[in-house]
């Protein structure tokens, strides 16, 4: 692993936290005020605010760890961890969009 691409990746992982956060922010926010929805769909929205960004910064410590430990180039994966949950989220949101029209 190489210490400029850790450090690049990290520097990613913590834009792309900025970035989640003001996604859910904005887009739990027009579903919530433009719809009634349910104690749960509200919980997992306001859960959704902290955990992806909080993916973000974990995969980034991950990362790091593992290059202080010398693993290999596969330890890059963890970045990805954040885009998949992102993906879910997506996912989730347009579906709930879909129910409340």
């Amino acid at each position: 692993m190489s210490l400029a691409w850790t450090v690049l990746g990290t520097i990613g992982q913590l834009l792309l936290a900025y970035l989640l956060f003001m996604l859910v922010a904005f887009s739990g926010g027009g579903l919530v005020s433009g719809t009634s929805l349910g104690k749960r769909q509200r919980r997992i929205l306001d859960l959704a605010l902290f955990v992806l960004p909080g993916l973000c910064v974990a995969s980034a410590i991950i990362v790091i760890g593992l290059q202080v430990g010398g693993a290999g180039a596969g330890a890059y994966g963890w970045y990805a961890l954040p885009l998949a949950a992102t993906a879910a989220y997506i996912a989730y949101v347009v579906k709930l969009a879909r129910r409340t029209r």
